[in-house]
C-alpha cells in the first residue's frame, strides 16, 4: 500500500474534510487468489491448503492471510474465503484511532484501541460519520461503506472488509505509509504491541466477541528488514464455543509459527 498524498483526494466535500484538494486515484479491486495468482495489484499469492488442518482440528471454519510487505507476496489459507468481506468488528478501532488522532478528536491512541466498545463508539461520534467516511475512503479500507444511519456499522454492517484487504491496510500502517502524521501511526504501533523480543515485535488486535459475528485476529510481526502482516478470520457459530475449541489468537499464533514468522515457543498473552 503506497502513501496517497493530498493530490490524490477526490471531490470537494472529501477534500474539505481532509484538508486536501485534488482528485484521488481509484483503488484497484481485490482480485482472485490461489497458486501464483494476483491478490491485489501485482501481489502474488500462494495457497497453503495443508494449513487448513489447523482450522479442522479446532472445529472452526475460517481463513488466514499472511502478507510479506517487503516482497509483496501473500500466503492464503482458503483463498475464496480470504476474498470474502465481513464486518471488521473491533479491529476497526485501528481505522477509528488514526482518524480520531489526525482530526484531534482524541489525543491518545489508548483512548480507542483496546478501550472497549463504548469508548470506540464515542470516538466514532466525535470524529463524525462524514469525516470518518472520508478517511475510510482515503485508506481504501474494505468496501468503504459506512451506511447512512444506525450505530455500530463496523459490527453490524454495512461496512465489510476481506482478510486480504486487512493485510494490505495493515502493511501501510506497519510501514508508517498511511496518509496521516507519522506520530499517529507510531502511537498505534505502541498501542498494538503485545510481545517484543530481540528478534521480533508482535502487534495485534483481536475481535472475537462471538454473538454471531466473525472473529478476527489481525496485526503484523516486525523484524529484520520488513514486516509480515496477517489476518485471521473465523466464522462464528452458535453458543459459547462460537469459534470451535481454539481461540482466535491461539490459532493465529499456530499459523504464524507454521509459516516461520513466529518461533514455535513464542509466548501467549
Amino acid at each position: 500500500m503506497r502513501r496517497i498524498g493530498c493530490a490524490s483526494v477526490a471531490g470537494a466535500t472529501v477534500a474539505a474534510l481532509l484538508g486536501c484538494a485534488a482528485p484521488r486515484e481509484e483503488a484497484a479491486p481485490v482480485q482472485g487468489a490461489g497458486n501464483a495468482a494476483a491478490v491485489g495489484g501485482d501481489v502474488a499469492a500462494v495457497e497453503r491448503a495443508d494449513l487448513a488442518g489447523v482450522f479442522a482440528r479446532a472445529g472452526a471454519a475460517g481463513t488466514f492471510v499472511l502478507y510479506d510487505s517487503r516482497d509483496r507476496t501473500s500466503v492464503l489459507v482458503d483463498p475464496e474465503r480470504a476474498r470474502e468481506r465481513a464486518v471488521p468488528g473491533e479491529t476497526f478501532e485501528l481505522v477509528t484511532a488514526l482518524a480520531a488522532l489526525q482530526t484531534g478528536a482524541v489525543s491518545d491512541a489508548g483512548a480507542v484501541v483496546g478501550a472497549g466498545r463504548d469508548a470506540h463508539r464515542g470516538a466514532v461520534e466525535r470524529v463524525g460519520r462524514e469525516r470518518l467516511a472520508a478517511w475510510v475512503d482515503r485508506f481504501d479500507y474494505g468496501d468503504r461503506d459506512l451506511g447512512t444511519g444506525g450505530d455500530d456499522f463496523w459490527a453490524r454492517g454495512p461496512l465489510g472488509v476481506s482478510a486480504v484487504e486487512q493485510t494490505e491496510f495493515l502493511a501501510g500502517l506497519a510501514r508508517g505509509e498511511l496518509p496521516v502524521e507519522a506520530a499517529h501511526q507510531e502511537a498505534l504501533h505502541a498501542a498494538t504491541l503485545v510481545e517484543e523480543t530481540a528478534e521480533y515485535g508482535l502487534h495485534a488486535r483481536s475481535a472475537c466477541e462471538g454473538g454471531g459475528a466473525p472473529g478476527w485476529w489481525v496485526g503484523w510481526v516486525a523484524g529484520g528488514e520488513g514486516a509480515h502482516t496477517f489476518a485471521l478470520r473465523l466464522e462464528a457459530g452458535p453458543g459459547e464455543d462460537a469459534y470451535g475449541t481454539g481461540d482466535c489468537e491461539a490459532l493465529g499464533r499456530e499459523l504464524l509459527a507454521a509459516l516461520d514468522v513466529l518461533p514455535e515457543d513464542a509466548g501467549t498473552r
